[in-house]
Protein backbone atom coordinates (compact mmCIF):
# COMPACT_ATOMS: atom_id res chain seq x y z
CA UNK A 1 0.00 0.00 0.00
CA UNK A 2 1.26 3.29 -0.56
CA UNK A 3 1.72 5.51 1.99
CA UNK A 4 2.79 8.66 0.65
CA UNK A 5 -0.92 10.27 1.33
CA UNK A 6 -0.40 9.54 4.98
CA UNK A 7 3.19 10.96 5.40
CA UNK A 8 2.21 14.16 3.48
CA UNK A 9 -0.92 14.72 5.83
CA UNK A 10 1.30 14.14 8.79
CA UNK A 11 4.73 15.91 7.74
CA UNK A 12 4.38 17.29 4.37
CA UNK A 13 7.73 17.09 3.17
CA UNK A 14 9.32 17.50 6.47
CA UNK A 15 8.00 21.27 6.87
CA UNK A 16 4.32 21.04 7.79
CA UNK A 17 1.67 18.76 7.67
CA UNK A 18 -0.70 17.61 10.96
CA UNK A 19 2.88 17.90 13.52
CA UNK A 20 3.45 21.31 12.35
CA UNK A 21 0.16 22.86 12.42
CA UNK A 22 -0.53 21.07 16.11
CA UNK A 23 2.53 22.99 17.43
CA UNK A 24 1.33 26.01 15.82
CA UNK A 25 -1.98 26.30 17.49
CA UNK A 26 -0.56 25.16 20.89
CA UNK A 27 2.23 28.07 20.67
CA UNK A 28 0.17 31.24 19.09
CA UNK A 29 0.34 32.85 22.08
CA UNK A 30 3.83 32.55 22.45
CA UNK A 31 4.74 33.31 19.39
CA UNK A 32 2.45 36.68 19.33
CA UNK A 33 5.18 39.29 19.86
CA UNK A 34 6.72 38.27 16.78
CA UNK A 35 3.31 37.94 14.80
CA UNK A 36 2.99 41.73 15.90
CA UNK A 37 7.13 42.25 14.34
CA UNK A 38 5.85 41.07 11.14
CA UNK A 39 3.10 43.42 11.02
CA UNK A 40 4.73 46.12 11.83
CA UNK A 41 7.38 45.92 9.25
CA UNK A 42 4.94 44.84 6.72
CA UNK A 43 2.73 48.11 7.26
CA UNK A 44 5.98 50.19 5.94
CA UNK A 45 5.62 47.96 2.91
CA UNK A 46 3.26 49.29 -0.22
CA UNK A 47 2.47 47.01 -2.69
CA UNK A 48 2.73 47.42 -6.45
CA UNK A 49 -0.08 45.34 -6.74
CA UNK A 50 -3.54 44.62 -5.34
CA UNK A 51 -2.86 40.58 -6.30
CA UNK A 52 -0.65 38.41 -3.53
CA UNK A 53 1.24 35.48 -4.41
CA UNK A 54 1.68 33.71 -1.16
CA UNK A 55 4.41 31.07 -0.76
CA UNK A 56 4.29 29.10 2.01
CA UNK A 57 1.72 30.49 3.97
CA UNK A 58 0.80 27.19 5.35
CA UNK A 59 -2.61 28.34 7.73
CA UNK A 60 -1.34 31.57 7.94
CA UNK A 61 -0.28 31.09 11.69
CA UNK A 62 2.53 33.76 11.35
CA UNK A 63 0.33 35.84 9.12
CA UNK A 64 -1.15 39.22 10.05
CA UNK A 65 -4.69 39.62 8.72
CA UNK A 66 -4.12 43.49 8.53
CA UNK A 67 -1.54 42.64 5.53
CA UNK A 68 -3.51 39.47 3.77
CA UNK A 69 -7.09 42.29 3.38
CA UNK A 70 -4.83 44.68 1.57
CA UNK A 71 -5.05 42.60 -1.91
CA UNK A 72 -7.69 41.83 -3.76
CA UNK A 73 -6.93 38.49 -4.61
CA UNK A 74 -4.37 35.83 -3.33
CA UNK A 75 -2.99 32.87 -5.05
CA UNK A 76 -1.77 30.74 -2.36
CA UNK A 77 1.09 27.83 -2.83
CA UNK A 78 1.72 25.21 -0.99
CA UNK A 79 2.74 21.67 -0.51
CA UNK A 80 0.39 20.91 2.69
CA UNK A 81 -2.81 18.93 2.12
CA UNK A 82 -4.19 20.60 4.98
CA UNK A 83 -3.33 24.24 4.13
CA UNK A 84 -6.51 25.06 2.29
CA UNK A 85 -9.06 24.01 5.42
CA UNK A 86 -7.07 25.41 8.01
CA UNK A 87 -6.09 28.80 6.13
CA UNK A 88 -9.89 29.54 5.59
CA UNK A 89 -10.87 28.50 9.06
CA UNK A 90 -8.26 30.92 10.71
CA UNK A 91 -8.62 33.39 7.70
CA UNK A 92 -11.17 33.15 5.16
CA UNK A 93 -14.35 34.64 6.86
CA UNK A 94 -12.67 37.98 7.37
CA UNK A 95 -10.99 37.94 4.06
CA UNK A 96 -14.16 36.85 2.21
CA UNK A 97 -15.97 39.92 4.56
CA UNK A 98 -13.50 42.50 2.44
CA UNK A 99 -14.26 40.98 -0.82
CA UNK A 100 -10.61 39.14 -0.86
CA UNK A 101 -10.54 36.11 -3.10
CA UNK A 102 -8.33 33.45 -2.43
CA UNK A 103 -7.52 30.62 -4.85
CA UNK A 104 -5.43 27.42 -3.13
CA UNK A 105 -3.21 25.72 -5.33
CA UNK A 106 -1.55 22.27 -3.76
CA UNK A 107 2.16 22.91 -5.41
CA UNK A 108 5.85 23.17 -4.82
CA UNK A 109 6.04 27.10 -5.76
CA UNK A 110 9.94 27.16 -5.21
CA UNK A 111 10.55 24.53 -7.98
CA UNK A 112 8.14 25.79 -10.81
CA UNK A 113 8.69 29.63 -9.90
CA UNK A 114 9.23 30.47 -13.45
CA UNK A 115 5.96 28.90 -14.34
CA UNK A 116 4.20 30.70 -11.26
CA UNK A 117 5.72 34.04 -12.28
CA UNK A 118 4.36 33.36 -15.56
CA UNK A 119 0.72 32.68 -14.89
CA UNK A 120 0.79 35.78 -12.39
CA UNK A 121 2.20 38.37 -14.64
CA UNK A 122 0.95 41.51 -12.66
CA UNK A 123 1.35 40.28 -9.11
CA UNK A 124 3.89 40.52 -5.70
CA UNK A 125 4.84 37.93 -3.95
CA UNK A 126 5.59 37.16 -0.51
CA UNK A 127 7.59 34.10 0.82
CA UNK A 128 6.02 33.35 4.45
CA UNK A 129 8.41 31.80 6.71
CA UNK A 130 9.25 28.94 4.17
CA UNK A 131 12.66 29.73 2.51
CA UNK A 132 14.41 28.78 5.75
CA UNK A 133 12.87 25.57 5.37
CA UNK A 134 14.47 24.71 1.92
CA UNK A 135 17.53 23.12 3.44
CA UNK A 136 15.37 20.44 4.94
CA UNK A 137 13.52 19.31 2.16
CA UNK A 138 16.77 19.21 -0.44
CA UNK A 139 19.06 18.30 1.82
CA UNK A 140 21.96 19.31 0.16
CA UNK A 141 24.01 22.22 0.85
CA UNK A 142 25.45 23.60 -2.08
CA UNK A 143 22.06 22.63 -4.13
CA UNK A 144 20.19 24.94 -1.11
CA UNK A 145 22.42 27.85 -1.57
CA UNK A 146 22.20 28.05 -5.44
CA UNK A 147 18.52 27.71 -5.74
CA UNK A 148 18.08 30.44 -2.69
CA UNK A 149 21.24 32.80 -4.33
CA UNK A 150 19.22 32.33 -7.58
CA UNK A 151 15.85 33.85 -6.31
CA UNK A 152 16.77 37.50 -7.04
CA UNK A 153 17.66 36.56 -10.11
CA UNK A 154 14.33 35.23 -10.98
CA UNK A 155 12.08 37.91 -9.30
CA UNK A 156 14.15 40.86 -11.00
CA UNK A 157 11.49 43.59 -12.32
CA UNK A 158 8.53 42.35 -9.59
CA UNK A 159 7.91 43.28 -6.41
CA UNK A 160 8.22 40.67 -3.80
CA UNK A 161 9.24 40.39 0.15
CA UNK A 162 10.39 37.29 2.69
CA UNK A 163 10.42 36.45 6.21
CA UNK A 164 12.43 33.38 6.46
CA UNK A 165 15.13 31.56 9.38
CA UNK A 166 18.43 32.81 9.24
CA UNK A 167 19.30 31.01 12.74
CA UNK A 168 18.29 28.88 15.26
CA UNK A 169 19.07 27.01 18.20
CA UNK A 170 18.74 26.13 21.94
CA UNK A 171 18.97 28.94 24.31
CA UNK A 172 19.77 29.42 27.80
CA UNK A 173 15.96 30.31 28.55
CA UNK A 174 15.92 33.96 29.38
CA UNK A 175 13.01 35.57 29.28
CA UNK A 176 12.84 38.79 26.56
CA UNK A 177 11.11 41.78 27.11
CA UNK A 178 7.40 41.27 26.06
CA UNK A 179 6.93 42.83 22.62
CA UNK A 180 10.39 42.51 21.61
CA UNK A 181 10.59 45.48 20.10
CA UNK A 182 13.62 46.27 21.81
CA UNK A 183 15.34 43.25 20.04
CA UNK A 184 14.80 44.10 16.37
CA UNK A 185 17.75 45.05 14.01
CA UNK A 186 17.45 47.26 11.15
CA UNK A 187 20.48 46.42 8.59
CA UNK A 188 20.70 46.01 4.74
CA UNK A 189 21.48 42.32 3.82
CA UNK A 190 25.26 42.49 3.55
CA UNK A 191 25.20 43.73 7.19
CA UNK A 192 23.24 41.33 8.35
CA UNK A 193 25.40 38.51 6.52
CA UNK A 194 28.38 39.47 8.62
CA UNK A 195 29.81 37.50 11.87
CA UNK A 196 29.77 40.40 14.66
CA UNK A 197 26.36 41.16 13.66
CA UNK A 198 25.33 37.33 14.14
CA UNK A 199 27.04 36.95 17.55
CA UNK A 200 25.62 39.86 18.71
CA UNK A 201 21.85 38.37 17.94
CA UNK A 202 23.18 34.56 19.49
CA UNK A 203 24.30 36.76 22.25
CA UNK A 204 21.12 38.24 22.88
CA UNK A 205 19.09 35.70 23.26
CA UNK A 206 21.35 33.00 25.26
CA UNK A 207 22.63 30.89 22.57
CA UNK A 208 24.23 28.06 23.61
CA UNK A 209 25.50 24.61 21.93
CA UNK A 210 25.11 24.75 17.88
CA UNK A 211 22.86 26.68 16.05
CA UNK A 212 21.53 25.83 12.74
CA UNK A 213 22.55 28.08 10.04
CA UNK A 214 19.26 28.29 7.26
CA UNK A 215 21.75 28.72 4.43
CA UNK A 216 19.31 32.16 3.49
CA UNK A 217 22.01 34.77 4.04
CA UNK A 218 22.08 35.62 0.11
CA UNK A 219 18.54 35.87 -0.51
CA UNK A 220 17.99 39.46 -0.77
CA UNK A 221 19.84 41.86 -2.68
CA UNK A 222 22.70 43.19 -1.07
CA UNK A 223 21.17 47.05 -0.20
CA UNK A 224 17.82 45.48 1.06
CA UNK A 225 17.02 47.19 4.08
CA UNK A 226 15.94 44.27 6.35
CA UNK A 227 14.11 43.75 9.71
CA UNK A 228 15.76 40.86 11.89
CA UNK A 229 13.66 39.45 14.65
CA UNK A 230 13.80 36.94 17.27
CA UNK A 231 10.96 34.18 17.54
CA UNK A 232 10.31 31.79 20.65
CA UNK A 233 9.47 28.42 18.44
CA UNK A 234 9.88 26.45 21.66
CA UNK A 235 10.64 28.06 25.36
CA UNK A 236 14.43 27.17 25.23
CA UNK A 237 14.72 26.89 20.98
CA UNK A 238 14.79 30.31 19.32
CA UNK A 239 14.76 31.51 15.80
CA UNK A 240 16.02 34.88 14.67
CA UNK A 241 14.24 35.81 11.11
CA UNK A 242 15.15 38.17 8.71
CA UNK A 243 12.40 40.18 6.92
CA UNK A 244 12.49 42.48 4.05
CA UNK A 245 10.93 43.57 0.39
CA UNK A 246 12.49 44.09 -3.06
CA UNK A 247 10.70 47.13 -5.27
CA UNK A 248 11.31 46.40 -8.94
Amino acid sequence: MNMGWLRDLIHAGGTGGLNWHLHAYYSCQRWQPTVQLIEQFLAQVTPSSDHLVLIGGSAGWMMPPSWLARFKRIDAYDIDPLVPWLFNWRHGSQLKARGVVVQHHRQDALATLPEVLTAHPQACLWFDNVLGQHRYRIRDEQQVEQDLTQLKHLLQGRHWGSVHDVLSGPTDGRLLPAGLNVWCHHVNATQGSEPPFRQKLLASVGAKDVWQDHLTSQVFPAKTQTTWMPWSFKPNYWHWLQAGWVHA
